[in-house]
């Protein structure tokens, strides 16, 4: 018994020299890898926001690897695909509760985000929100849930507004042609709310998700005499409208474009008489044909990554989620080595001016800021304008 007693002692230092259990490790960080999470519409309508951003994140992803990864680390990502608000939550589920991953990136606009928003509240998982401008995942506030480019439907509604105005002082009567499916609505709700304030008459008008014929619509635009109409709705909702919108009897009216339908892939709908007056705001500070440098850049990554593109690619929801990963590589840098997710979300929570350049990466998203109490990252809207057969930032 005297000499167990004796050896006690040894046996806890030895033990105290064995490396932690594996399941003291947070879930998806490993010594030499952290495994990102993401959810997004590789298929149906709005696939052409999951696809890009799919591709936006690999491309980020490969680059930072190249570079050699994060504080040791490298960057994995699982991305699954998610159509439906059902969809979306089964998939965020599947990512935390089954693949463990560390963090979840949402790349499906308004629909999937407010579907998966009292999920990811529930979890505490850090969720970064490339796309959606839904209010329902930024109200309640949740300390974990941070948002990129896109801004809030609040702040975006404003945008809209000004531009009416800021191409027609005299407008009085002002049209709204709006998608019944989430992003729409949501705007809807902001903007209406505004343009209940100024002395003008509003007409509003609804189709259906990958509506094509909006002949009711226009007719009822144009026999109303409006002076611009705001589109809440994609770029091929928009395009389609703004195609029709002559023969329908609408013409010399001012067009401003919501969301997705500020897209190069609306100028082939339009064809090679584009209207002329057709506004917009952009999140990010160039679009993907702008001859830029930063653009130039990316350009050259992408087609080396993805070969030559697609009609309307690399699209703006390319640039957002290839410079939103650089923001989230920012932030697991500076949670350090120890990383957890009480770590990341206090890291995140004091980022400031992160953008891609920090770590060697293009520059095509504005540099993005958060505070305790405050997770949206960008708030500035460039003013956008069809010009020379592409969209351009003109301020």
């Amino acid at each position: 018994m005297l000499r167990l007693k004796r050896s006690l002692p040894l046996i806890a230092a030895a033990l105290a020299l064995l490396p932690l259990p594996a399941a003291a490790q947070s879930p998806g960080v490993t010594a030499t890898e952290v495994t990102v999470g993401a959810v997004g519409p590789l298929t149906g309508a709005t696939s052409f926001m999951g696809v890009p951003g799919r591709d936006g994140m690999q491309l980020a992803i490969e680059q930072i690897n190249q570079a050699g990864g994060i504080n040791g680390r490298k960057l994995k990502l699982n991305f699954e695909h998610a159509f439906t608000p059902a969809e979306s939550v089964a998939a965020a589920k599947k990512l935390v509760e089954s693949d463990g991953v560390f963090l979840l990136v949402l790349a499906s606009g308004s629909t999937g985000a407010a579907a998966a928003a009292d999920y990811v509240r529930e979890k505490g998982i850090p969720t970064y929100n490339l796309f959606g401008a839904t209010p329902i995942i930024r109200t309640p506030f949740a300390a974990n849930v941070f948002h990129s480019a896109m801004p809030s439907s609040a702040d975006s509604a404003q945008a809209l507004v000004d531009r009416v105005f800021q191409a027609n002082p005299k407008a009085k009567k002002i049209g709204l042609l709006i998608g019944t499916y989430a992003f729409p609505q949501a705007n809807k709700a902001a903007v209406m709310p505004i343009l209940g304030k100024l002395p003008v008459e509003t007409v509003v008008e609804e189709f259906d998700q990958g509506a094509r014929d909006f002949t009711s619509q226009l007719i009822k635009f144009a026999r109303d005499r409006v002076d611009a109409v705001i589109v809440l709705g994609s770029f091929a909702e928009a395009g389609f409208a703004m195609k029709q919108a002559p023969e329908k009897g609408l013409s010399d009216v001012v067009w401003v474009l919501d969301g997705s339908a500020v897209n190069d892939a609306i100028v082939p709908i339009l064809g090679e008489k584009n209207p002329p007056n057709v506004w917009g705001y952009s999140n990010t500070p160039f679009f993907p044909a702008q001859a830029v440098p930063a653009m130039k850049q990316f350009r050259d990554a992408w087609i080396q990554r993805f070969g030559q593109p697609p009609q309307g690619r690399p699209n703006i929801y390319d640039l957002v989620a290839y410079g939103g990963t650089y923001v989230l590589a920012q932030a697991i840098k500076n949670a350090g080595q120890d990383l957890t997710w009480k770590s990341l979300i206090a890291s995140w929570s004091n980022l400031k001016d992160a953008k891609p350049s920090k770590l060697g990466g293009a520059d095509v998203i504005y540099p993005e800021s958060f505070s305790e109490t405050d997770h949206q990252g960008n708030r500035v809207m460039g003013r956008a304008k069809i010009k020379d057969g592409i969209w351009q930032v003109v301020d």
